[in-house]
């Protein structure tokens, strides 16, 4: 006699199975995604890699609470569920593992069904710059705030080339004028980085999502071991004065984190080059860096649109 599974009914083995129980196993449960899933989520990301930052652990746990990430596991497949602020429209991204798109959509279309919601699905496409305007894809369907910035590592190692002189500029008046040293960041520097982006918070107004942002950069600094980041900061006369981490899924480093004290002229281009040296070394295989998302931030958009992007990780929408 077939039987049920207890991992998926939580009942005796010799129970049999009845329609609605395979109904049951086959349907999308979902909860909450917490610090304990660093490795199943490193698991998943790192066995089927994208270059979009929303599949990544940094990406889904330091974002959690602001879009309400649950998870399910479904055939050997991570599935991610949230809700888009905006609208409060719940979102399903797409399926990490060997499920079928179709098998997919068929499961969120149960899924909405039987909870009567109205979702969307959110996948990733990689996009190359167009001829027109500044460069970013348009087209329908496309999220205009989560267009995601990828640059070649190489040429941020020294931004090299005409395109990235004012940029060079930039660092090489750092390198010339603030002698600094470059640390691999650790849990013993906490304090200290916490401390700076404290300061860093403060000095840049109190819009919400920038406060939630330096409240989960400063909630993965307490415990930075725990996470499978990687990230360098600088210091003068002793002082940390920028720092940046992120992580390495397949060929791309995934920028999560960068701040820098602009009182000294060229400390962004010094902790972003001298973070790509570094990854460089470490992940020899890394080819781009994903500087994630303007978040419709037009500051932000000239500033990722400065650097000349090499590729873009375009969201396209569709509803369930």
């Amino acid at each position: 006699m077939e039987t049920c599974s207890t991992t998926l009914f939580e009942r005796a083995s010799s129970a049999p199975c009845t329609d609605a129980d395979r109904d049951e196993a086959s349907s999308l449960r979902f909860r909450a995604v917490t610090n304990d899933d660093v490795d199943l989520l490193e698991y998943y990301f790192q066995k089927y890699p994208s270059r979009s930052c929303d599949f990544t652990v940094g990406g889904v746990l330091m974002w959690a609470d602001y879009y309400e990430y649950e998870i399910a596991e479904l055939e050997g497949t991570l599935l991610i569920k949230g809700i888009w602020p905006e609208t409060g429209e719940t979102v399903f991204y797409a399926p990490c593992g060997p499920m079928s798109r179709e098998r997919f959509g068929a499961l969120v279309s149960d899924y909405c069904r039987r909870h009567g919601l109205k979702g969307m699905i959110l996948s990733p496409e990689e996009r190359l710059p167009i001829d027109s305007g500044d460069g970013r894809p348009t087209g329908e369907g496309l999220v205009d705030e989560s267009l995601e910035y990828l640059y070649d590592i190489e040429r941020f190692t020294g931004f090299s080339g005409r395109k990235m002189e004012k940029k060079r500029n930039h660092l090489n008046f750092f390198v010339n004028n603030y002698p600094f040293t470059t640390e691999v960041i650790t849990e013993d520097m906490a304090a200290e980085l916490i401390s700076f982006t404290l300061a860093f918070s403060n000095a840049h107004g109190d819009d919400p999502l920038a406060t939630y942002e330096s409240a989960q950069v400063i909630n993965v600094l307490r415990n930075f071991s725990e996470y499978p980041f990687f990230g360098i900061a600088i210091r003068h006369n002793g002082e940390i004065v920028g720092y940046s981490f992120g992580e390495c899924v397949g060929d791309t480093f995934i920028i999560h984190a960068e701040k820098g004290n602009i009182e000294y002229r060229g400390v962004y281009q010094a902790v972003a080059s001298r973070l790509a040296r570094a990854v460089t070394e470490v992940y020899p295989d890394v080819r781009y860096l994903n500087r994630e998302d303007d978040m419709g931030y037009e500051h932000l958009r000239q500033s990722k649109l400065s650097y000349h992007p090499t590729l873009y990780v375009a969201k396209r929408t569709a509803p369930v």
